[in-house]
């Protein structure tokens, strides 16, 4: 039996908020600040730091939170990078390419984290490339330097360089690098594509 956790066309006035919460999350993990989108919604945004996550909200609400998510969900670069960031690191929330339009509103879901969704800042990358040694790189620009060094061949040395760290420190993640993407199958091809 299918069970539908979105909105469905019965006539009740409430419904889950769990879905809602998320798309809010996922917008944020974009980039996009709260009272930004509680402007673009016309709503306090109180509305939105209050979103239940097994609560329940009203279905205008819901609808009005998934357009506003259909709308800006494939927005390519953060509006607010430090938003992005603070939402990346310091709430572990999940940018909307995380999540599957059937699970988002699933209490039981759990998000995707394929590296090539996770916050990989291009610019830092290059710039550790072109030798610019005062970038520290997040754990996922590190997954696709590795990527990139596995594909390249790169000597240890320049590997080292790129990442700041000592050649027995690159290898020793190389080796990791290695090891995880043994183990995790297709997940190679997606960090190599995210490098490319």
């Amino acid at each position: 039996m299918s069970v539908q956790f979105q909105p469905t066309g019965d006539h009740r006035r409430k419904t889950p908020g769990v879905g809602a919460k998320r798309r809010i999350q996922a917008l944020v993990a974009l980039g996009f600040p709260r009272h930004d989108l509680a402007a673009r919604l016309r709503r306090s945004p109180a509305v939105l730091n209050d979103l239940p996550e097994d609560g329940l909200i009203t279905r205008r609400l819901w609808f009005e939170i998934s357009a506003l998510y259909d709308e800006l969900s494939m927005t390519a670069s953060a509006p607010d990078p430090d938003v992005r960031d603070w939402a990346r690191i310091e709430m572990g929330w999940a940018p909307p390419l995380a999540w599957d339009d059937d699970e988002i509103d699933d209490p039981r879901a759990r998000p995707h984290q394929p590296k090539s969704v996770l916050g990989v800042d291009d610019v830092a990358i290059k710039r550790c490339l072109d030798g610019d040694r005062s970038i520290e790189l997040a754990p996922d620009e590190v997954q696709v330097v590795l990527a990139l060094s596995e594909r390249q061949k790169w000597p240890r040395r320049r590997l080292a360089a790129v990442l700041g760290t000592s050649e027995e420190a690159a290898a020793r993640r190389l080796v990791r690098y290695r090891d995880r993407m043994r183990t995790q199958g297709g997940a190679a091809r997606a960090v190599d594509d995210a490098a490319a």
